[in-house]
């Protein structure tokens, strides 16, 4: 039996009732996701505040996660939230064009959720794709809604192109991807260690055209990209603290997912990536930035190599022959260009996101859920 949130220690609720007060006021939240392993604790940041209405979850199978594998995945990560009835559903399964994709080894991670076990439920995807998704949640509110990125933007490019008249619902575009300052993250030993691409991060580099397409938009976006995740490094000493503070289901969940992940850990290159964002959010207080134009490297090439999947199909969604790519400068970000302006995240307070992300995961909301 897990502990009702009025249960914590009188310490910890004071350092919740800070984070809580310095929020922004109740924000409405449609989550897209490639469900990779940071996303699914972003997943519960988002479902578990009780300052945000979580409206939807999107998805593609662009990312991490396959899509027949999300749509099991997400419901049984809402079951352990607060709130465990959102409708979801997912997009495409491929990039709208270039054919890279992230290494079968971390995707397997993810469609089987590091094998760490949720409830499994009888809860279905909505008939609509995460596209006509995004603009029925949209059109149905009356206020500006916050759309939380953590994965490729290939949703939110092909949702910005069928519904272009959607844009003003938007106050807020916070998504991690990208770099500016930081070294990119492609090559990784034991998996890309020969990559030739050092600047360019995931999320951007599996559909930089996606990326593209969204930093030319006029979307009020701010980037946590690496510039800001690296400075939030989840060490054995934090999942240690985390676990010693486990109150409820969904804190549970996630230190059994650092767990399973301690080599990642020891091996100092896990950050809090899109579970940041997810923070930011929340506390917008944790992004500090300046305001730039952005455009994304996207060079054509006659043919691909090792690093292209061949198994994609040669059309894209669109119906044109799918393009190959550069893989050595594809989806880098790069400063400058006339693209609208957008707030690059530089600086931010990783004692901060880490009490948040302990404190939120423990929120249990009688309210929205009854306790287990």
């Amino acid at each position: 039996m897990f502990q009702r949130f009025s249960r914590l220690s009188n310490a910890s609720m004071l350092v919740v009732f800070s984070i809580f007060c310095s929020a922004v006021s109740a924000e409405k939240v449609i989550y897209d996701t490639d469900m990779g392993i940071d996303d699914w604790s972003a997943m519960l940041v988002v479902a578990n505040h009780p300052q945000i209405e979580l409206l939807g979850v999107t998805s593609n199978g662009v990312g991490e996660g396959h899509c027949a594998d999300n749509m099991a995945n997400i419901p049984g990560l809402l079951a352990l939230s607060n709130s465990p009835d959102v409708p979801f559903t997912c997009g495409n399964d491929f990039p709208m064009d270039g054919y890279f994709a992230f290494p079968a080894p971390w995707r397997q991670q993810a469609d089987t959720l590091s094998g760490v076990p949720v409830p499994i439920t009888d809860r279905k995807p909505t008939e609509l794709d995460s596209v006509d998704l995004i603009h029925q949640l949209l059109s149905e509110q009356d206020e500006q809604v916050v759309l939380l990125s953590a994965g490729s933007l290939t949703n939110i490019a092909q949702w910005l192109q069928k519904y272009p008249e959607d844009m003003p619902k938007v106050s807020r575009l916070v998504m991690m991807g990208g770099g500016f300052d930081a070294p990119g993250n492609i090559i990784v030993p034991g998996f890309t260690g020969d990559h030739p691409n050092k600047k360019a991060e995931w999320n951007i580099y599996v559909d930089a055209v996606a990326a593209d397409i969204v930093f030319a938009s006029s979307l009020p976006v701010e980037v946590v990209g690496l510039d800001l995740t690296n400075q939030v490094m989840v060490t054995p000493e934090y999942a240690k603290r985390f676990k010693s503070q486990v109150k409820t289901q969904a804190a549970e969940f996630w230190d059994k997912v650092l767990d399973d992940n301690d080599w990642f850990i020891e091996s100092k290159e896990y950050y809090f990536w899109d579970v940041l964002a997810a923070l930011v959010v929340v506390e917008p207080e944790l992004c500090q930035g300046d305001m730039q134009s952005v455009w994304v490297e996207h060079d054509k090439v006659s043919a691909g190599d090792k690093w292209a999947d061949s198994s994609m199909p040669s059309m894209t969604e669109a119906g044109f022959a799918r393009s190959h790519y550069d893989p050595a400068t594809f989806g880098i970000t790069r400063i400058g260009g006339d693209n609208p302006a957008v707030k690059i995240c530089r600086h931010t307070q990783p004692q901060r996101a880490f009490d948040a992300l302990i404190e939120i995961l423990n929120i249990q909301d009688s309210s929205k859920n009854e306790a287990i």
